[in-house]
Parts: C-alpha cells; sequence; structure tokens
C-alpha cells in the first residue's frame, strides 16, 4: 500500500544525534559481528544492543538484519556452555507445529547457515529434532527418528541439487537407506517418497549465494580493513532498504527542529555524498562554459 498519514514532531537536536549514534553503533557491531561473532556481541552487549541472557542474544540473532548466516550458525555451533545456550534458546523459539518435516528443516535452517564441522552440525541436528518431535508429538516414535532422517534429507537434498554427483538417488533407494529408523519400525513409505519427492523438487539452500567481494589479494590486516569496510557499507544498505519498506507500511511522524546544533550530525553523514554531488555539477558547467568559448 501506499504511505500512511505524515504527522509533524518536533524534537530537541540531542534526539537527532542520540538516534543516529545508535544506529552507527549497531552497524558497527553488525560489521564487527560479521567477521569475529564474539568480538561483535561484546560490543554490541558494551552499548546495550542486546540483552545478553540466552534468550536476548538468540532473539537478537533471529531478528536482526544484516547478520552473516553462517558467522549465526558458527557461533551457535560452538561448544560453550553460553553458545550451547543460545542454540537451545533460538531453536526453542521456532514453532514446527504442523508442518511438514522438509519444511520444518527450511524454518530451523532460514536464520543461519550449518557451519563445516561435523560436531557442531550434530548438537544443532539433534536440538533441531528434540524440538519438532516436541511440536509435533505423534510423527515419530523419538527424536532419533527425526534426527536420523534430517541427516539422510539433507545428504539426499546435496545428492539432487549438486552438479558434481552425476548418478542420483532414486526414491526407492532412499525409502530402503531409511528402513527400520522408527524404534523398530520403518516409517510409512508413502510418508518417505513424498519427502523425496519435495527434496528433488525444492532444495533446502544451504549456503548463501557468493558475494564475489574481489579481496583474495589482500591480506592480514589489510584484508580485515577491507571486509570490515565492505560489512559497514552492506549494513548501511540494509539499513536503508528495511527503514524505505518499513516506512512505506505506517505512518511515519515527519520530525522538525528549529535548532541550528541539529544540522552537526546530519552534516556529518551528508557532506561526503553532497561534495561528490556537487562536484559533478561544477566539472559539468566548468566543461560547458570551456567548450562554448572555444
Amino acid at each position: 500500500g501506499g504511505c500512511g498519514a505524515v504527522t509533524a514532531v518536533s524534537v530537541p537536536p540531542s534526539q537527532f544525534a542520540a538516534a543516529l549514534q545508535f544506529k552507527k553503533e549497531l552497524q558497527h557491531g553488525i560489521a564487527l559481528f560479521n567477521l569475529k561473532p564474539k568480538k561483535g556481541l561484546d560490543y554490541l552487549r558494551a552499548t546495550s544492543h542486546v540483552e545478553w541472557s540466552a534468550e536476548g542474544v538468540a532473539a537478537f540473532l533471529r531478528g536482526t538484519e544484516g547478520l552473516d548466516k553462517a558467522m549465526v550458525g558458527d557461533y551457535m555451533g560452538e561448544h560453550h556452555e553460553f553458545n550451547r545456550a543460545v542454540l537451545y534458546a533460538f531453536v526453542d523459539s521456532l514453532d514446527f507445529t504442523g508442518m511438514h518435516f522438509d519444511d520444518g528443516i527450511r524454518h530451523f535452517l532460514a536464520g543461519f547457515r550449518l557451519p563445516g564441522e561435523a560436531q557442531k552440525i550434530d548438537r544443532m541436528m539433534e536440538k533441531f529434532a528434540a524440538r519438532f518431535c516436541e511440536c509435533n508429538p505423534a510423527i515419530f516414535q523419538s527424536a532419533d527418528t527425526a534426527y536420523v532422517l534430517a541427516y539422510s534429507l539433507i545428504m539426499l537434498n546435496t545428492d539432487a541439487h549438486s552438479a558434481q554427483i552425476k548418478a542420483k538417488m532414486t526414491a526407492d533407494e532412499f525409502v530402503r537407506n531409511n528402513r527400520g529408523i522408527n524404534g523398530a519400525d520403518d516409517l510409512p513409505t508413502d510418508f518417505l517418497r513424498t519427502l523425496y519427492e519435495r527434496i528433488v523438487r525444492n532444495e533446502i539452500k544451504m549456503k548463501d549465494e557468493a558475494d564475489g567481494a574481489p579481496l583474495g589479494a589482500t591480506s592480514g590486516r589489510r584484508r580485515k580493513e577491507a571486509l570490515y569496510a565492505v560489512e559497514v557499507a552492506k549494513s548501511v544498505q540494509r539499513s536503508q532498504e528495511a527503514f524505505k519498506a518499513h516506512a512505506a507500511k505506517r505512518a511515519v511522524p515527519y520530525l522538525s527542529s528549529s535548532h541550528a546544533q541539529t544540522v552537526v550530525p546530519m552534516f556529518q553523514q551528508l557532506w561526503a555524498p553532497l561534495l561528490a554531488g556537487l562536484s559533478v555539477f561544477v566539472e559539468e558547467a566548468d566543461r560547458a562554459r570551456r567548450e562554448g568559448a572555444e
């Protein structure tokens, strides 16, 4: 829909500056997190952007735009007690009630990427299986069944959608591979065949598209600085897009101020793009004048 009604609200310059500072701290924290999760969270904790509890950090990881999903996965997969508590709180905040099993996995993996280490993946899949069975108690005999089947689906997903694997697993092979995993019993063949078709037809996205940043030539500190600059730029862009989308959905107050000091933080943000834009016009005018004189 269109924009809502616009109302004018007068605010003091200190409020503009505080809002700007809040936004800059958050963007800085996100950029730090995307390079080193613990460092980013320590900074965000120090600047009061995240409530320091397992539930608070989990809510931040789930609800914050711009976090690198691979880094979220790495952080939650760590063996430290607090990281594990964050993982559990994260998964417990997900509701799998009434979902197809493959949709449960998709929902589970929507907020992060599975890390590379087998032990980390194991902890995550174990917790997913327990939570899925908690939400859907009548489907499997135990969480062990959901755990084994989840691994089986991820293997099928890789098999079905990897260009390197030429001889693809058939539905019959998938059913045969999962015999006897429901306690001592078999899962219904129709249930397994449906899962097979759903995975083959619709890939579970296991990794983000590569960002293709030309940073291969740099190393050490310079590479980290370049990565940080890229992360800040991406964070700013995401914030702008989120702000535009948010503004389009609701009535947004128009902030006005008669204080000259209000301009200071705004000008600090705008001087570089303004100078760049004005320079283009000055150069165009100079060139036109020179061409006219010739």
